[in-house]
């Protein structure tokens, strides 16, 4: 994990409500919309009833320009829902 992501979850984990503007440029921000928990059943590929227990580790949704995406694995996310830090980068939560 890059230096600037283990920076800004450090932040997040203290309480710290971000601002587009206040997270550092190299971190990617992206928005996506309609959204929900992800498992990803490829992780269990010998485990038919997976799909019943594994914790959500993902979010799928639609990104800019409607079409559908991914995150990498949520590292931190919002209690409130509004906003996620992923592997991938912080992504910008609107209407789950």
């Amino acid at each position: 994990m890059k230096d600037y992501v283990v920076i800004l979850l450090q932040r997040l984990q203290t309480g710290w409500r971000p601002r587009g503007d206040e997270i550092d440029m190299r971190t990617r921000q992206r928005r996506m919309s309609t959204w929900r928990f992800d498992v990803d059943l490829l992780s269990y590929p010998d485990d038919t009833e997976v799909s019943g227990w594994a914790r959500a580790e993902k979010l799928i949704g639609r990104a800019n320009g409607g079409r559908m995406t991914w995150t990498g694995e949520i590292l931190w996310i919002d209690a409130e829902l509004r906003w996620a830090l992923c592997e991938d980068g912080f992504w910008w939560l609107d209407g789950s």
